[in-house]
């Protein structure tokens, strides 16, 4: 999502771990990029493009233990590379692809987990925001993660 998070804003992404607190990942480590392609002619004549990828900084890249949800969050404040662009204009509209890559150890059976997401441009909610992570019911005595 794109919002304001706090006055500030931000891009976030969202990931959880669906096993919980019955299969915990641990040592987690996340990386945002995002990519875009700049059109070329070459010495030929050619149409080419020059593909570049960026990381963005987010306010947390690591945590110890995942076992519910996690919210990443990149501020697009002055030192963002996303500072100021409108997704649909240039330069931005020359973004491609925003890569999450995830780096984890699964505590039961202590083996490397790795993934990566790509998210298109197109994939990003403007003005949307998560809603809390946790929320229990003191009725049920039930605890769900969003």
């Amino acid at each position: 999502t794109l919002c304001n998070v706090n006055g500030v804003p931000c891009l976030s992404v969202r990931i959880g771990n669906a096993d919980g607190y019955e299969n915990r990942l641990t040592d987690i480590n996340v990386r945002l990029t995002y990519s875009y392609q700049l059109p070329y002619t070459d010495h030929k004549g050619d149409q080419k493009y020059f593909r570049q990828t960026e990381e963005l900084r987010l306010l947390s890249s690591r945590q110890h233990a995942l076992m519910e949800v996690w919210t990443l969050r990149h501020v697009l404040d002055e030192s963002s590379p996303l500072f100021g662009l409108n997704l649909e204009e240039h330069p931005a509209d020359k973004i491609y692809v925003f890569t999450l890559s995830v780096d984890a150890v699964q505590e039961l059976t202590k083996s490397t987990v790795n993934k990566q997401i790509d998210y298109g441009v197109e994939d990003i909610l403007i003005g949307h925001s998560f809603k809390h992570e946790v929320a229990y019911d003191p009725m049920t005595k039930v605890a769900t993660s969003d």
